[in-house]
């Protein structure tokens, strides 16, 4: 602490390059201490050095996604880094200074603006491969795959140097997003022949063959996922050995920790039954948002939300290595019944705050989520506008926004529809006792919608053409949930056609 205050002193007298030795100093001895590493961002930015301000505010973001000062210093940051590459292209032409702000673009979500910049560097070194990657990436957030597979099918691709398993890795991720699943798995699987240990292909890898339904060469290739740096950082700190596949449980202490996002770990909640009756004691470790939801619909289970002070153990595993450990690959083995409850009590208060509805002219309650996450990386292609599901929202039928976020235009768009409420949410526990008083959940790929899935809720998924390898290839239907049908793009970026069928199967439900 006493670093940090030297840094903050030093910073204020605008000795800035002292101050950031101190911030060093200190992130030698406790490198993801975040008010540190904000701290350095900042004094970056006073130094003038946004780019690397930039990368300071990446990392909080790395370690707390919901950070808000973080996302609104990078935000800052970034706009300031445009700014000062703005002014170097005026003294000189300059491809580093276009290259950094076509990347600073891009990072704010400007792809068309990126574009443009970053065009003298694709005409002047087209064969740089981090320039031909950028060109790449901006391309498929404009939609226009086919352009972003010709950058890394070209002369000046194999002219880059660079790793011929990279680039067949990032040709497979623009085939996947194109829908070419088998081409994208060739590509995966030539990335692995020439580089084994590449565990981010691996992982690519394992997500087509789980798609294909391939589910026990899929779990094994998943393992994969433990060599990758940034979901290596979330593994849990302990002293036990991990659990293998083989290991008798009998006697022991195991715990099992989520490793991932959310809506992974609702999802894989469904196999903490099996562990229970394999073990003498199952300790879980959730993030605390989920403890509301989780302890009572597995109350043999001890929950804890605190990862650097975890109680006795003898093994431990991540939620999403259970179907490989348990040896139960197929999502079809074991019974699909809902995993999870809700809380009876908070289900009554709920229902007493909506209120009844007259039999004479029921209208159906539909929980409604067109977006999912609005931190970290926020996924384009899997969200909507709001008003893109006018269709849907014509139909005679009440609709309770499931989002805990609402971006403006979309607040906005609400605010012109009788038949829409945006409800505050407590937590997921919250979220669950409201479900229970729904009709039916329409969603995009979300955790809400894994949270309805598990209670056993009809649901209406809409996803994009590339889907995900948890829905598998199957036209409507999901291995995992038995209540879900699935509505998925038939043209790239193309929502219209799933709204309406969407819409079609509410109108249908209404009509009963």
């Amino acid at each position: 602490m006493s670093l940090m205050c030297d840094a903050i002193a030093l910073g204020g007298a605008g000795m800035h390059e002292p101050a950031l030795e101190k911030v060093a100093a200190g992130l030698t001895i406790e490198p993801e201490f975040i008010p540190l590493l904000m701290q350095r961002g900042r004094l970056q930015e006073q130094a003038g050095y946004f780019q690397a301000a930039v990368a300071s505010y990446e990392v909080c973001l790395a370690l707390s996604p919901v950070l808000a000062d973080a996302k609104a210093a990078r935000t800052q940051a970034l706009h300031a880094l445009v700014g000062q590459c703005d002014h170097e292209l005026l003294l000189s032409p300059s491809l580093q200074a276009s290259l950094r702000k076509a990347e600073a673009l891009f990072k704010l979500g400007l792809p068309e603006q990126a574009l443009e910049a970053i065009a003298p560097a694709v005409a002047a070194i087209p064969s740089d491969f981090p320039v031909l990657n950028l060109h790449a990436d901006i391309l498929l957030r404009l939609n226009r795959h086919e352009e972003a597979l010709a950058c890394y099918e070209s002369e000046a691709a194999l002219d880059s140097g660079a790793d011929m398993a990279l680039i067949q890795f990032n040709r497979g991720n623009v085939l996947r997003q194109m829908g070419r699943f088998d081409d994208a798995l060739s590509c995966y699987e030539q990335a692995v022949s020439r580089h084994p240990g590449f565990a981010e292909a691996r992982v690519a890898r394992s997500h087509l063959l789980l798609m294909a339904g391939r589910y026990e060469e899929g779990w094994r290739e998943h393992e994969a996922r433990r060599s990758i740096a940034r979901i290596r950082r979330a593994d849990v700190r302990s002293p036990s050995v991990q659990w293998q596949p083989g290991m008798v449980l009998a006697g022991k202490t195991v715990l099992l920790w989520a490793e991932q996002g959310l809506g992974d770990s609702l999802q894989f909640a469904r196999y903490i039954p099996d562990v229970v009756q394999r073990a003498e004691q199952v300790i879980v470790c959730v993030p605390p948002e989920l403890l509301p939801l989780l302890q009572p619909s597995f109350p043999a289970c001890r929950f804890v939300d605190n990862d650097k002070a975890l109680p006795p153990h003898d093994v431990h595993a991540p939620l999403l290595s259970l179907p490989l450990l348990l040896d139960r690959p197929d999502p079809a083995q074991g019974s699909l019944k809902p995993h999870l409850t809700a809380d009876p009590v908070r289900v009554a208060d709920w229902a007493a705050r909506l209120g009844k509805r007259g039999s004479s002219l029921r209208r159906p309650r539909i929980g409604i989520v067109w977006a999912g996450r609005q931190y970290g990386a926020v996924n384009h292609t899997r969200d909507l506008a709001l008003a893109q599901l006018k269709p849907v929202l014509d139909a005679e039928a009440d609709f309770i926004s499931l989002q805990q976020s609402v971006s403006m235009p979309d607040r906005q768009y609400a605010d012109t529809l009788h038949n829409l409420q945006i409800l505050p949410l407590k937590d997921w526990g919250d979220t669950a006792a409201l479900l229970a008083n729904l009709d039916l959940v329409i969603s995009v790929d979300s955790a809400v919608a894994h949270l309805a899935g598990a209670l056993g809720m009809p649901v209406l998924l809409m996803l994009r053409l590339e889907g995900e390898w948890r829905w598998g290839l199957q036209p409507d239907r999901s291995a995992w949930y038995p209540g879900m049908r699935l509505f998925r793009q038939r043209e790239r970026g193309n929502w219209g056609g799933v709204a309406d069928e969407v819409a079609a199967a509410v109108r249908a439900l209404a009509a009963q």
